[in-house]
């Protein structure tokens, strides 16, 4: 099993499934950090110990893969709750791992475990996580902060940089999905540029966020979207699946924001496309457009 598929768990899931953005973020950034349900039916390798025996384990200095508890960790984290009176020993000892492994893969769990709480004691870890030398610890501390209430203290400085800077396409889509689960005010400033992106995740992105808003710089995206076909098997492209769930997610948040303006686009779509899921929904918000 590779580090890379060990990065990849439930606590992305969630983020993405509550988001504005999950039909495009299911399709894309999921597939970018690799096969996301492996870990969530891989039985534990340690049945029957407790959050408390893995944190033990995590302390121990003669134990010597320290990440495998932490992997269990975050996947027991995942699902199951811990007593009310345990998460400050649970937070408080997670965060001492983070700060003293120098292994990428525990901090990865590490933070996985923190984000599965969404609590706010995990809040300075988290934050720290997005300066993370490591890409993938990195990606999920983002991921674990869209998660959090809306209002939290998050160092958005921080997450907005990632956009900014040279770093992988799906950390910057979900620096940009995190942004508008949580209706940062310049979210819209920042998605503007990435209409213009070469990479097309990040245009599509870019455009279904600024849907929410109705700018018209987002349409030529939006049709380029529309437009694309479901039989395409190039590398790097987006298969049928994929297509079709960045459609449905097109459509979701057209309907949620009533831009009237686009129901020829949407009727367009309602007659050519070839998916019927798709057209059968590009029907459904022809009628709230023009209602």
């Amino acid at each position: 099993m590779s580090e890379q598929n060990q990065g990849n768990n439930p606590p992305v899931k969630k983020m993405l499934e509550s988001s504005p953005l999950s039909g495009i973020a299911v399709p894309i950034a999921i597939v970018l950090i690799g096969a996301l349900i492996i870990f969530g039916v891989t039985k534990m390798l340690s049945t029957g110990k407790n959050h408390r025996d893995l944190i033990n384990e995590m302390n121990s200095k003669t134990f010597g893969n320290r990440w495998v508890a932490a992997y269990e960790l975050s996947k027991f984290l995942a699902g199951q709750k811990i007593p009310k009176e345990d998460m400050p020993w649970v937070i408080e000892n997670l965060s001492q791992v983070y700060r003293e492994t120098v292994d990428p893969r525990t901090r990865n769990f590490v933070v996985l475990a923190l984000g599965s709480l969404n609590n706010p004691l995990t809040l300075p870890v988290l934050n720290t996580a997005l300066e993370d030398q490591d890409p993938q610890v990195k990606f999920n501390a983002v991921v674990s902060l869209g998660n959090m209430s809306k209002g939290s203290d998050i160092h958005w400085q921080k997450v907005e940089a990632l956009l900014q800077q040279d770093v992988d396409p799906g950390l910057k889509q979900v620096a940009l999905l995190t942004m508008a689960s949580h209706n940062r005010p310049n979210t819209e400033e920042v998605a503007l540029p990435l209409l213009t992106s070469t990479e097309k995740t990040l245009r599509y992105a870019a455009a279904i966020v600024l849907t929410g808003t109705k700018n018209s710089q987002a349409i030529p995206v939006l049709e380029e979207i529309f437009n694309l076909r479901y039989d395409v098997a190039q590398a790097g492209e987006l298969n049928g699946a994929q297509v079709e769930a960045l459609k449905m997610n097109a459509l979701e948040n057209l309907e949620k924001s009533k831009w009237n303006e686009l129901s020829n686009l949407v009727q367009k779509v309602e007659q050519d496309d070839s998916n019927v899921r798709v057209t059968t929904k590009a029907k459904q918000v022809l009628k709230v457009l023009k209602n």
